[in-house]
């Protein structure tokens, strides 16, 4: 079996060697040759204090690819903004809006902030995971504030633009900011990722971040897009650092020459991700392939589903119950790994279910 480095690896050091870890959001892939030589090529050259604001070029760029409009600011990475926003536009006591099941930090963010989370849960339908606008609707009135992921981790959803003009009405009626992470962007398949932005121009943050879809979760960064006004009471709840000389080294060579190395991953991606389908479905697991991510989301019967496949098939999941109470019979996976790696995991799973 071809296993990565574990050397100074979160997702590898953080189990015993029996382990085989699919869990946290980082890929087992090389990272990008030009995203290798700009590294090198800074590493050589001037390592000093960037200006405060960050690399201009890297701002246009990002303006360029994503087709947001407004200002940019840098973030020392995405969870640093989901932080700041609670802080910036709600105050303690204050209900903060989002879709359940949601990555844990969403969570994390409202309640060690001492605000009170307002659950609007996705609804599970046959054909997915599907937006409950008439849920949000109920629930808005008690907020200013919508923190949002699209596409959606840990279900994949990549929604509609149909969904999304439905939630940027419901928002614009409640002046609701809506604070969308989309750092998850440039990993979709079937469907393209299209900004909540474009719906909601004068009301959105959107964050962004080379991290998942360049594999640079080790060089954290993010950025902030938005209209001004929003953008700068953000950054007034933003530590006083500076921009990441590396990480925008590394991002501005992913956005300028790293298209065709998406590509390549996109197809390895995709094959792992229909790879997985094709188990769920043969082993009985709840499951809907993902339309965006490489994070894979399964329903189970087993009570604290995480802590039975780490004990019985020594394979690391996430607990479905870090995603929002409720979710102990989910587990998440990542499958962005070597295949054999991802066949070993996925045998070791289905001999615990038969000996279940």
């Amino acid at each position: 079996m071809t296993l990565p480095p574990r050397k100074d690896s979160l997702k590898w050091s953080a189990y015993p060697e029996d382990v085989l870890p699919l869990w946290v959001a980082d890929m087992d892939f090389p990272v990008a040759e030009p995203i290798v030589r700009a590294l090198k090529e800074r590493a050589e050259g001037f390592l000093g204090y960037p200006p405060r604001e960050g690399d201009p070029e890297l701002k246009a760029l990002l303006l360029e690819r994503t087709g947001l409009e407004g200002e940019v600011a840098f973030l020392p990475g995405v969870v640093v903004g989901l932080y700041a926003a609670v802080a910036a536009f709600t105050a303690p006591g204050q209900g903060v809006l989002t879709q359940l099941p949601i990555y844990p930090p969403f969570l994390a963010a409202i309640r060690e902030q001492k605000r009170t989370l307002l659950a609007n849960p996705l609804r599970e339908t046959e054909e997915g995971y599907r937006l409950d606008l008439s849920g949000l609707e109920r629930l808005a009135f008690a907020s200013r504030l919508l923190l949002f992921c699209h596409p959606q981790n840990p279900t994949g959803r990549v929604f509609t633009e149909e969904e999304l003009a439905a939630l940027a009405a419901i928002a614009r009626k409640h002046d609701l900011i809506v604070v969308s992470d989309e750092l998850h962007a440039p990993l979709t398949y079937e469907k393209p990722h299209v900004p909540l932005a474009r719906f909601l121009p004068e009301r959105t943050l959107t964050l962004l971040g080379p991290g998942k879809a360049y594999n640079l979760a080790g060089l954290p960064m993010g950025a902030v897009v938005g209209p001004k006004p929003l953008v700068e009471a953000l950054k007034r709840h933003l530590p006083h650092t500076f921009p990441n000389v590396l990480a925008m080294a590394a991002w501005k060579a992913a956005l300028r020459e790293g298209e065709p190395w998406l590509r390549e991953t996109l197809a390895r991606l995709k094959a792992n991700r229909e790879r997985v389908a094709a188990w769920a479905r043969g082993v009985g697991l709840g499951h809907f392939p993902p339309e965006g991510t490489y994070l894979a989301w399964f329903k189970t019967e087993i009570p604290k589903a995480a802590a039975f496949f780490l004990k019985e098939a020594r394979v690391a999941l996430n607990p479905g119950e870090s995603f929002g109470e409720g979710y102990d019979r989910y587990v998440r996976l990542n499958f962005a790994t070597y295949p054999e790696v991802l066949e070993e995991a996925l045998r070791r799973l289905e001999r615990a279910l038969e000996k279940r």
